[in-house]
């Protein structure tokens, strides 16, 4: 038990030492704003879709198409649960506060920072499953989530179309059939996507550092329901969805693996529609950064809770 906490945080803390790069290269202005943003589309368009498919591509033991679909199900009606009782709070607040608190609670960070950490304990097969958790949460980030904040009067058509059609669906979809056919691409277009997949982390874990480099850490910590949200992001939910997960004893790496990205801190979707729907951008800062800071202290215990839960070493 301890040495596998020790594990999982001596991994977590190497993501919060890169992270740390991060915030150093933007105050030193070795990375500008405009440098981040272009990181950003990096990792979204090229780097992240080279990490699914080479995973796909992975002879990973104990993987299958059904365990896979599976995974996009658990986490799928985990999020959906988690929005439906999301409700129930924040009803003193403005609706677009409101919208935007209940954000943070149900969508983690799982592409930036549950995937690398799936990846770093659980390895390829847990790249694969990540990557399947993150194609649930496209498909409801960019209907449910869009909306709650603020976007119930866009185009429905161009929401699904969003959701449908990003990196990391396109990629899913491209590698699943590969992987379902057990058809393998030449083994120098696999070493390619899997040297530019290998730049995930270190990458993601840089944007993250450049985003919390950006704010006034003294306004982060002034604000009440900014504690709940994280309380509930990093704490309540993923206990839950864990303990739902025990219960139904699904494959133990899908366990531990969806567990994770359910304990990830809240999700950088939320400062990008704060902009585009003119929503309040400082408050999803500071539920990132709160969040983002706190979490290497829960996602490793969480981690190990999941572990242990599912007897995976």
């Amino acid at each position: 038990m301890i040495a596998s906490t020790l594990a999982v945080a001596e991994k977590v803390l190497v993501m919060f030492l890169i992270m740390g790069v991060g915030y150093v290269c933007y105050k030193k202005r070795i990375i500008t704003s405009r440098g981040a943003a272009q990181l950003t589309n990096l990792l979204l368009y090229i780097v992240g879709p080279c990490l699914i498919i080479a995973a796909l591509q992975a002879d990973s033991e104990g993987v299958s198409t059904g365990k896979i679909l599976l995974t996009i199900l658990l986490f799928l009606a985990g999020m959906i649960a988690v929005a439906a009782a999301m409700q129930l709070l924040f009803r003193r607040q403005t609706r677009a506060r409101a919208g935007m608190l209940r954000y943070g609670a149900v969508y983690s960070n799982c592409g930036f920072m549950g995937l690398p950490l799936a990846q770093a304990i659980l390895g390829s097969a847990g790249v694969v499953y990540a990557s399947a958790c993150v194609v649930a949460f496209n498909l409801l980030t960019w209907t449910h989530g869009y909306i709650i904040l603020g976007g119930a009067g866009e185009d429905r058509r161009q929401m699904l179309k969003k959701a449908l059609l990003n990196p990391g669906t396109i990629s899913f979809a491209i590698g699943l059939p590969l992987y379902a056919l057990s058809v393998s691409l030449p083994e120098p277009l696999v070493q390619t996507l899997d040297s530019i997949g290998a730049m995930n982390t270190p990458l993601a874990m840089i944007v993250v550092g450049t985003y919390l480099a950006k704010l006034n850490l003294r306004d982060v910590f002034s604000d009440r329901e900014v504690y709940l949200v994280t309380a509930l992001r990093l704490v309540m939910v993923p206990v839950a969805f864990l303990l739902l997960l025990w219960l139904l004893r699904p494959d133990p790496v899908v366990m531990v693996t969806t567990a994770l990205l359910m304990a990830a801190p809240v999700g950088m979707n939320s400062v990008l529609f704060a902009i585009k729907l003119g929503n309040d951008t400082q408050l999803a800062c500071k539920m990132i950064a709160l969040s983002t800071l706190l979490s290497i202290l829960t996602m490793p215990a969480i981690a190990v809770l999941a572990q242990n839960l599912a007897s995976v070493p």
